[in-house]
């Protein structure tokens, strides 16, 4: 399985140049230190020959000294998938024939990993934390139902917190493959078929 997002918010610096300018303006009230991480969601639009499996979801927070490069503190999170039929109404708008919409949130035992990231940045004096920079990356495993590999691998992803007031798009229709060269992953097949 490969990664089906490779989409970095870079919490402290500057943001991804995929994501849509008026995200990017949203992006803006987006506070790693203070957003409530139980109620952080990922969405993942995809084609229906995919399918993510139980644990495909992930999150890494990083950081690391900005002179060097130095990594300080590196914590990797599992998603687990949303079934509720409420938050699933919230993107309804976005569904197609063909497409599916995978919802994912931090389980509750993740949730004090992503705490103790928040206290320890907020226990940093300013200066501290300007000589560091951090990211947020998300990424998501899938495979292919269908054997054979479809001429394009179209995804959209959206972030879900308090201060954005919903769902907005990180990464619309854009193709796996152009997003695996820009991470330099030219070798890697995107997809392989589920087994």
């Amino acid at each position: 399985m490969r990664n089906l997002l490779v989409a970095g918010l870079l919490l402290f610096l500057t943001a991804c140049g995929h994501i849509p300018l008026t995200t990017l303006i949203k992006l803006n009230s987006f506070d790693v230190l203070t957003t409530a991480p139980e109620e952080l969601r990922v969405a993942v639009k995809y084609p229906d020959n995919i399918r993510i499996p139980k644990d495909g979801a992930r999150m890494r927070l990083t950081l690391k000294e900005k002179s060097g490069g130095k990594m300080l503190m590196k914590k990797e999170l599992t998603f687990e998938k949303v079934t509720s039929p409420a938050e699933k109404a919230e993107l309804a708008s976005e569904l197609q024939t063909g497409w599916r919409i995978g919802i994912f949130r931090l389980p509750r035992r993740q949730v004090p990993v992503f705490e103790a990231f928040q206290t320890h940045l907020v226990s940093m004096s300013k200066a501290e934390r300007d000589t560091m920079e951090g990211s947020l990356d998300i990424s998501v495993d899938g495979c292919l139902v269908s054997s054979g590999k479809p001429g394009r691998i179209v995804v959209s992803t959206y972030l879900k917190a308090p201060e954005l007031g919903g769902y907005v798009p990180l990464v619309r229709n854009a193709d796996l493959e152009e997003m695996m060269a820009a991470e330099g992953l030219t070798d890697e097949a995107p997809l392989k078929d589920c087994t």
